[in-house]
């Protein structure tokens, strides 16, 4: 039980998550959206506002706890009808006005969402903080050179402040999604048994069901959708998903600072207090990367969480297959995000980037890495793509082999030769200035992020 751990509760979440998941503010949710609805009934007749307002005074945690639904729920054995009888029984005869007309599902879906909007609105400043956290180092080391690498092998030059900016980039379209997945997601659902709101129609007739449903939602600030909710888990799902990206991202970018971090690399390296910290039980020397290679397996959990999300299968207008996906990895997923980002946001905000490092790996394999550059030299002077190809293949392999500089495996070769002056040679095997629009790239990635900073 993760969330009664003390050494690892905060691996899995954080006390905010964990606050609002909990079953406290679960059933303080309920109670709110309950009170609510029997204020709005009092507004329009149906229920005496005496009752209504001994309801609401009485919708606290001081006055029903979990632990006193549950008393009724031993027996009973369900959730909201244990919560009616409950909250009946606490508040005296006014309690007989309890829960007119919604149905199960309206409770435990408009009380989730509730708690979702308040877990949203702990996420959604992080990654914010985060962005700025890496548009600062983007910008920082815009022209920093470090050798470019694809296949876990050396390719061009680019820039750490370029790669850094792809990953705000990304951060940023994760903001975007959560912006644009508000407007279905924060919504309300009131319609009774089967979805038709039967029940509020017969007490109350049409007209003031649609006034009752619209006041309360306003009083909850939700949005009131058009019709029935209870098969609408897409929304739900939407959020596990949109969760799991984000938590990928960050997975991602935790095994490439684990990678870069390698001691043949040694480029960057997560924040260190030498007289504090300790990696190893064993190795009292090591220095390392866990809480970044922590990342990845929280995105695990996370995807895992979106597929049964995604997974659920409901017959008729409703059944009780989504109830367990919902209150398990709904909870999880914004706990696995939250720590996830209060991970990253640590080790980002003090990452030491070692660019003496980049600079010498740039010339680990003595040049090699420009015979990109080499080529289209040559085919600028020739005319021959594919002809300059081959032969600056060849001459790479032969410089690799024989652990030359790609420039000496030049200059000794004929053919080359004809085509390339000593200045161009100089020139197109130099790495530390062969690295396209990176830093450009920096300033595009800032601009797309302020104009759309402009709707959060």
């Amino acid at each position: 039980m993760r969330n009664q751990s003390v050494l690892l509760q905060n691996a899995y979440g954080s006390a905010d998550i964990r606050r609002i998941f909990h079953e406290r503010n679960m059933v303080q949710k309920w109670m709110d959206f309950e009170s609510a609805i029997s204020q709005v009934q009092a507004e329009l007749g149906l229920i005496p506002k005496k009752a209504a307002d001994e309801i609401t005074r009485k919708s606290t945690l001081e006055h029903l706890t979990p632990e006193m639904i549950n008393e009724f729920k031993v027996d009973a054995g369900h959730l909201i009808v244990s919560l009616i009888k409950a909250f009946a029984k606490m508040c005296g005869p006014e309690g007989e006005h309890y829960h007119v007309g919604p149905t199960t599902q309206d409770i435990l879906d408009t009380g989730l969402t509730l708690q979702i909007r308040e877990a949203y609105n702990v996420i959604f400043p992080k990654m914010i903080k985060l962005e700025d956290i890496w548009l600062g180092l983007a910008e920082q080391h815009k022209h920093s050179v470090m050798m470019g690498r694809t296949h876990g092998q050396h390719a061009v030059p680019i820039t750490f402040g370029f790669k850094v900016a792809v990953w705000a980039y990304e951060l940023r379209d994760c903001i975007e999604r959560f912006k644009e997945m508000s407007k279905r997601l924060f919504v309300m659902k009131l319609s009774a048994a089967c979805g038709a709101r039967n029940t509020f129609v017969y007490l109350m007739g049409k007209e003031k069901t649609w006034e009752m449903v619209k006041r309360v939602a306003e009083r909850l600030g939700l949005g009131n959708p058009p019709a029935d909710l209870a098969l609408r888990t897409d929304r739900f799902a939407e959020c596990t998903n949109n969760l799991a990206l984000l938590v990928s991202l960050l997975g991602k970018i935790g095994l490439e600072i684990r990678d870069l971090q390698r001691t043949e690399f040694g480029e960057v390296e997560e924040p260190w207090d030498s007289a504090r910290q300790y990696s190893s039980s064993t190795m009292p020397n090591k220095r390392n990367p866990e809480p970044s290679e922590w990342q990845h397996g929280l995105a695990k959990l996370t995807r895992a969480n979106a597929l049964v999300m995604m997974d659920i299968q409901m017959s008729g207008e409703r059944d009780a297959t989504r109830m367990g996906p919902e209150m398990a990895c709904i909870p999880d997923s914004f706990g696995y995000a939250d720590a996830a980002l209060n991970q990253a946001t640590r080790i980002f905000s003090k990452l030491m980037v070692h660019t003496d490092r980049m600079k010498e790996n740039l010339y680990l394999q003595k040049g090699i890495a420009m015979s990109e550059v080499v080529m289209l030299k040559l085919w600028q002077k020739t005319g021959k793509k594919v002809t300059a190809h081959a032969l600056v293949h060849d001459v790479s392999m032969k410089a690799f082999d024989e652990k030359k500089s790609l420039k000496q495996a030049i200059l000794e070769n004929a053919e080359a030769r004809k085509h390339l002056t000593d200045a161009e040679i100089d020139e197109i095997t130099n790495p530390e200035i062969y690295y396209g629009d990176a830093a450009e790239q920096v300033d595009f990635v800032k601009a797309y992020v302020m104009e759309r900073r402009q709707t959060d």
